[in-house]
């Protein structure tokens, strides 16, 4: 009995154990249940979804500037999900401003989606590339002393307040008394009562989103009536996948000492700087890396070879770093690039080796801007070449060009007739195309800028022209020299009287320049090598 008892104990407790169990699953299917019921309700909940697009898209469209050339931050949410797309870049609630080539109209898309439902709407904007005119960068310069006490030779303190347009704001981007200027250049500085100068902070600084760096160059652009040459250069070299480096530009209204000074063209200066040239010249050790200048100003200067200059096959070049102040320099700088300098130019002439001298593609980029614009000083001056440690010499940054583009009177300054690479002008550039592959690697590679970069180029200089006309006209009624000769403009450029027509000249003249170049690339006389 006992042990009967027990087992029927045992049953009971199993059977309880059961009930248990079954009360729990069905506690929670109810819960279950309940929480489904709750869901569909809550998905059935009645939202006015015209009101909740309207209400967010009322918000996304206050929040968006209609002139973008800086980043923003755009509204998030948490109970909808909202996307954004710009010139083709998608993003979620913050904007990273990204330059265009040039100016363009545009639209700013999104997207909310709430469950099943979305809507898309668009903004009228206009994206500005970082040197629009439309960005109104002003430098005002506060001096010791009167400009007219300016000289190349010593700095003068200065306070710089620098102003602009911040997506449709006007805002005061630095202020700063650290800062000096002195006066720059060679016929521009003796010529020209518009001076150009030298800008220099006391720290590494950044202008108008310009790399940060010490130095900068302000350029009168006197002789140049359009104003734009150096720029439209540069703005070419940004399309070159080859080339090392490529300097920005800024177009600036100048006030010194609350004068308006006239409109300037801002740039980097040509130096080693870890935010722009990373070279890192060692000064002492021979094989280190290094930034030269072709420079034949050197006979006119009674310099005397050997230290910071040296004379390859007649070319004088000057050493720009290592620096000639720096402790350790020595001759060893100028015995080594005249050693290397010398067998680029043996290879060059027996026709063989080069490559292993010669960075070939990015001297065939440098070298077609070059003669595209048929620079005056292409074998002259400014013509900076670089060298790493152990590497190849490589065209450095491409550097004035306010007498190009037809705009010198001393030269065959017309859009016919090859110019740089005769033997007279740049001896690199005659070498290399004394060489039948180089001439045909040259001449595939204009074909390609012809398809591909000149078009960009064209599209470019009309809207960059009308992003500055204000500021033009501006400058020209305090320079009034639309209608005189201004040193050495052709008479055809004195004749363009208008700043528009200052611009359509430089659109015929690259136009016509690029179709003489490709036509004469296709002619007997280029392929074998004669330029005359």
């Amino acid at each position: 009995m006992f042990h009967n008892t027990k087992r029927k104990c045992i049953i009971d407790i199993k059977l309880t154990k059961n009930t248990l169990k079954e009360n729990e699953m069905r506690k929670i299917l109810i819960y279950i249940v309940i929480l489904g019921f709750s869901t569909m309700i809550a998905s059935c909940e009645q939202i006015d979804y015209p009101t909740l697009f309207q209400t967010i898209s009322e918000e996304i469209e206050t929040s968006v500037p209609s002139i973008i050339n800086h980043d923003f931050d755009l509204p998030s949410y948490t109970n909808v999900d909202v996307s954004y797309e710009l010139n083709n870049i998608s993003f979620n609630g913050t904007y990273e401003y990204i330059s265009p080539f040039y100016d363009i109209d545009t639209k700013l898309n999104y997207k909310i989606v709430k469950n099943d439902q979305m809507y898309e709407g668009s903004i009228d904007v206009r994206l500005l590339a970082d040197d629009s005119g439309e960005n109104n960068y002003e430098l005002h310069l506060t001096l010791a002393d009167s400009v007219e006490n300016v000289s190349r030779d010593l700095y003068m303190q200065a306070s710089v307040v620098a102003k602009r347009n911040l997506n449709g704001i006007e805002e005061t981007e630095l202020e700063t008394t650290e800062a000096q200027i002195r006066g720059r250049g060679n016929s521009t500085w003796f010529s020209y009562p518009k001076k150009p100068f030298r800008l220099r902070f006391n720290e590494n600084t950044s202008i108008f989103g310009m790399p940060e760096a010490k130095n900068y160059v302000l350029l009168a652009e006197y002789a140049d009536k359009s104003l734009m040459r150096n720029t439209i250069v540069h703005k070419l070299s940004s399309l070159s996948e080859v080339l090392p480096y490529k300097l920005e530009t800024r177009f600036v209204e100048l006030y010194i000492n609350t004068t308006y000074m006239g409109l300037y063209v801002l740039t980097e200066q040509v130096e080693v700087h870890k935010n722009k040239l990373d070279l890192n010249p060692v000064p002492g050790v021979a094989d280190t890396d290094y930034l030269i200048e072709l420079d034949m100003r050197f006979y006119d200067q009674s310099i005397e070879p050997g230290y910071d200059w040296f004379v390859v096959n007649g070319i004088p070049y000057e050493i720009k770093d290592p620096d000639v102040d720096d402790i350790g320099f020595s001759s060893v700088h100028a015995d080594y690039m005249f050693n290397y300098l010398k067998s680029v130019d043996d290879a060059l002439l027996a026709k063989s080796g080069y490559e292993t001298l010669i960075d070939v593609e990015a001297f065939i980029d440098y070298f077609i801007i070059q003669e595209l614009v048929k620079n005056v000083d292409v074998g002259y001056s400014s013509v900076f070449y670089m060298k790493k440690a152990g590497g190849l010499l490589q065209p450095g940054p491409l550097w004035d060009f306010d007498f190009a583009i037809g705009n010198a009177d001393y030269i065959d300054y017309g859009p016919e007739n090859f110019y740089g690479m005769r033997a007279y002008k740049n001896r690199l550039f005659q070498l290399m195309m004394d060489i039948p592959e180089i001439r045909e690697q040259y001449r595939i590679r204009f074909h390609q800028y012809y398809l591909d970069q000149l078009p960009k180029l064209y599209e470019m200089i009309p809207v960059l022209s009308a992003s500055i006309d204000e500021q033009v006209t501006k400058n020209f009624d305090k320079w009034q020299i639309l209608n005189e000769y201004v040193w050495p403009n052709p008479t055809e450029l004195v004749e363009a009287n208008t700043f528009a027509l200052q611009v359509i000249y430089i659109e015929h003249y690259l136009k016509e320049r690029a179709e003489w170049m490709l036509n004469a690339m296709n002619q007997d006389d280029y392929n074998e090598g004669i330029f005359e």
